[in-house]
Order: structure tokens, then C-alpha cells, then sequence
């Protein structure tokens, strides 16, 4: 089982990615060096030599002539020897050697552009996924002395878990109450899934984990919110940005859980109010300065009140469908479970699934598609 390390402090969104473009970049300077070296090699040249006669003296170069006789100074009376220069041929590239070189080159830059039309379809094709939203009813609830005395304890309700999200081919879930306990089970049974942040943040930040398959999805970068929970109790939640393994595409992964009006926790409204208006700004603001889409799982313990809020900005929309143009309109039914998606990703086969006695919690679920509008 893989478990990525959480970072030591909150972080804020990241500006939009250069990796899209460094392959590019890569390949050009390739480019550059292929021709380069098809336009390198030995140039063909030669020195001049000079035959110069040689004064009685000796000195290279000169020679005294008489005015009258038109003799030299020696005694022989020879005529110097003549000076003259033997030039190198100039070297030049043959045509047939030059018609190759640019055959070569051209063809090397149809294969850049092959690879580079490539990696920008990949990397902009829709990629399609399952998500979930999962409250699998901590164990606390339901052991010794716990308020649903009716279930099961928490580890044959993971088994069930764990099934509902074989059994619906989930790639993507965001846990709620998935205490300490319930994380070993699942650790230790489902093998195939990566968490974050596991227990790396403590008993209370354990309940918010996010699981994803690692044969579809790899770790890339994460960071917390701190977000009030009961009483106004902070407690740092998950948000995670993957990538997929089949295109490179990546989003951002987000998981709260909002307090709830009980008995024995009172009202919260207040702090639901604070929470939801600490989620949606972050959430908006990565998704606009980061680039990537983001998408938000989640029991925010509210029906209409938080779809009316995530939706309002025109940024979000919900799996479970409804609209936010020229008004609200929620979707007919809701659950406090919900899935969110920003602009760049388009939801359908939206679906509430009973997990009988493995939480007193429905599975909400969809397939989720990145667009290419991002």
C-alpha cells in the first residue's frame, strides 16, 4: 500500500503549469541539435605555397637585378627562379549530399511535430473517471457504548464498504468519519487504493481521507484547509491535485465534512456558514489561477443551502445535477452528500446507492469526464 506524505503547512493554489509545455521546449532544442549536426563537417580547403628566389645573399624573398643586362648579381648569370602561387581547390557540398541533408531534416521535423501534436492531444482529450462521496459511519459510532447500536462493528462494515466501491468502479473517493480503525481495514484490504492524508495528520484528519486507484490516478501535489468544525474547532480537511496515468490530465481533489445540528454537537449553522465560505473561495480560486479542474466531495451536512452556495459563482456545478441560471434551482432530490465539479468537468449516470448496513449513509457516485475546457 503507497501513502504519500502530507506537506508540513497549508498550501495555496498554484500558478498555472509550465510541464504542459517543457516537452515542447525538449524537443525543439532536439530539433535544433539534429540540424545542427546535419549541416556540421569537414571543410575542405588548402594552403598556398609561394616559390620565392634567393638574393646572393641568401635573404628569401629579393633578388638584385642589372639595370643593363637585365642579369642577377650570381655569378652564373641565371634568372631567378619565378614566384608563384598554387591555390587550394575550394571545398563546396555536393548536391546530391545538401538535397540529403534537407530530406533529413525535414523528416526529423515531421517527427517533432508528430510528437508534439501527440503529448497536446493527450494532454487535452477527455479522460473519463468515477468519483464518490462515502460517509462510512465512524466505528465509534457503533462500538461499545455508540449512538447506532443497530450495525455492525467498523470492520465488517468496511468489507461492505470496500465492495460497494469495487462494485461501482470507483477511482476516486472521498471519505467522511473514516476513523483510525476504519482506515487500517481499508489500508489493509484494498490494496489497489492510495490515501491522503492518511494518518500523517493525526486521529481528527484521518475521518477526511481521500482514496484513489492507483492504476488510474498518481500523486502529485497536496495540501489542507482549515476548516471549523463543531463548536468552531479547527480541523485541517484534504485537498489533492492527481494525475492521470492514461493522459497526464490532473485535477484537483477536495473532501469536507461540515458540522451537523445534533443533541449532543448543538447548533452549527453558524460554523456550516463559515466552512462553506472557506471551501468555495479556496476551491474557485484554484481552479481559476491554477488551470486544473476541481472537484469537491463532501457531507456538508445541508441540502439546498450549500448547492445554492457552491453553484452561485457560475464556477460549480453538481453531479446531482440542478442549476444556478437566473437563479437557484436544486435538483429535486438531494442528499447532505454531494459531488461538486468546476468549469472543465462534466458529470452523468449521477447515482445514489444504499450500502445497506455498511453506514447509515447512502454512496453517492457519478462518472466524471475532463473536458477539454479547462
Amino acid at each position: 500500500m503507497t501513502h504519500q506524505d502530507p506537506p508540513t503547512t497549508p498550501r495555496g493554489p498554484r500558478w498555472r503549469r509550465a510541464e504542459v509545455w517543457a516537452p515542447v521546449v525538449a524537443l525543439v532544442v532536439v530539433a535544433a541539435v539534429v540540424w545542427a549536426s546535419f549541416w556540421s563537417g569537414p571543410t575542405v580547403g588548402g594552403a598556398t605555397d609561394a616559390s620565392v628566389g634567393a638574393s646572393q645573399d641568401g635573404t628569401p624573398g629579393s633578388y638584385d637585378a642589372d639595370p643593363e643586362t637585365g642579369g642577377s648579381d650570381g655569378e652564373d648569370g641565371e634568372e631567378p627562379d619565378a614566384t608563384g602561387n598554387q591555390g587550394a581547390e575550394v571545398g563546396h557540398v555536393a548536391p546530391e549530399e545538401l538535397e540529403e541533408s534537407v530530406r533529413r531534416f525535414r523528416a526529423a521535423q515531421r517527427k517533432l511535430a508528430d510528437r508534439v501534436s501527440a503529448q497536446l492531444r493527450k494532454r487535452t482529450a477527455p479522460f473519463v473517471f468515477r468519483v464518490a462521496s462515502f460517509n462510512v459511519l465512524g466505528d465509534s459510532h457503533t462500538g461499545p457504548g455508540g449512538n447506532k447500536p443497530g450495525f455492525p462493528d467498523g470492520s465488517p462494515r468496511m468489507d461492505m464498504a470496500i465492495a460497494a466501491l469495487r462494485n461501482n468502479d470507483i477511482d476516486v473517493v472521498g471519505f467522511q468519519e473514516f476513523e483510525q480503525s476504519q482506515y487500517n481495514f481499508f489500508t489493509a484490504r484494498a490494496g489497489e487504493y492510495a490515501t491522503y492524508p492518511g494518518m500523517a495528520l493525526g486521529n481528527k484528519s484521518v475521518r477526511f481521507n481521500i482514496a484513489w486507484r492507483t492504476s488510474v490516478w498518481t500523486f502529485v501535489d497536496a495540501h489542507t484547509l482549515s476548516i471549523p468544525y463543531a463548536g468552531g474547532s479547527r480541523i485541517d480537511m484534504p485537498v489533492v491535485l492527481l494525475q492521470s496515468n492514461e493522459t497526464g490530465r490532473r485535477a484537483w481533489f477536495a473532501n469536507f465534512h461540515n458540522p451537523a445540528d445534533t443533541p449532543s454537537l448543538g447548533n452549527n449553522g453558524r460554523w456550516r456558514a463559515e466552512a462553506a465560505g472557506i471551501e468555495i473561495s479556496h476551491l474557485t480560486e484554484l481552479a481559476q489561477s491554477d488551470g486544473y479542474p476541481v472537484i469537491a466531495t463532501g457531507d456538508y451536512n445541508e441540502r439546498e443551502e450549500i448547492f445554492c452556495r457552491f453553484t452561485a459563482g457560475g464556477v460549480f456545478t453538481a453531479a446531482a445535477g440542478g442549476s444556478s441560471a437566473g437563479g437557484c434551482a436544486p435538483p429535486p432530490r438531494m442528499q447532505v452528500d454531494w459531488i461538486f465539479g468546476s468549469t472543465g468537468v462534466a458529470f452523468s449516470d449521477y447515482a445514489v446507492t444504499d450500502t445497506g448496513r455498511a453506514s447509515d449513509h447512502a454512496m453517492v457516485h457519478s462518472t466524471a469526464t475532463l473536458t477539454g475546457d479547462e
